[in-house]
């Protein structure tokens, strides 16, 4: 009785891999185009964004970017996101130099050593004393400072200038936030309505 049963199962999963098959293939067959550069192209500022309440505690605020196009740049707003798996983190996107060529490399999760959800708030560095630069001529916009944000291991994020979308924003720094099963969640530094 066992082996029919068995049976069904494997050809009930042979049917699953080849209906599955034309899909793999063309992600295979059709990869994102490579965006490539003789030289290395800044990123637009950055634009402010208003972080609201998490959907559930589970899930990681992805800051908003600049995407990579062969053409332009695109602005990828932020958003709440479950991580894949628990100790991942969001890298954002980057120029890679690869044989004197500049490669994008699309944003995307990574494993961190230690992740994003720890059993005890690890003791943030003490803040860099950073020199303001004079704000640029152009009205509209507002200083970020430098906060540390946690990806496994401490990592600086310098201050710089951003656009002000919401004038009454308020930065608000990165804190450890209580998450549920008695462990600790990053929530990183962001502006907020005030």
């Amino acid at each position: 009785m066992r082996r029919p049963i068995q049976r069904l199962a494997a050809l009930g999963a042979i049917a699953l891999a080849v209906a599955a098959a034309p899909l793999f293939a063309q992600a295979i067959l059709n990869p994102p185009p490579l965006v490539t550069s003789p030289t290395y192209l800044d990123d637009p500022p950055p634009q402010q964004e208003i972080i609201t309440a998490a959907p559930a505690p589970s899930y990681v605020w992805v800051p908003g970017q600049w995407g990579r196009t062969a053409d332009n740049w695109a602005w990828q707003a932020g958003q709440w996101v479950q991580p894949p798996f628990s100790n991942a983190y969001w890298a954002p996107g980057y120029w890679k130099n690869s044989g004197g060529q500049f490669l994008w490399q699309s944003p995307h999760w990574a494993a961190a050593d230690q992740g994003v959800v720890v059993q005890k708030p690890i003791a943030v560095p003490a803040t860099y004393v950073e020199t303001q630069p004079a704000a640029p001529a152009a009205t509209g916009w507002v200083w970020q400072p430098g906060y540390w944000t946690w990806r496994g291991t401490w990592v600086w994020v310098p201050g710089e200038y951003i656009q002000s979308v919401v004038p009454t924003a308020a930065w608000t720094p990165g804190a450890w936030v209580s998450a549920p099963g008695g462990t600790w969640q990053w929530s990183p530094a962001h502006w907020s309505a005030s």
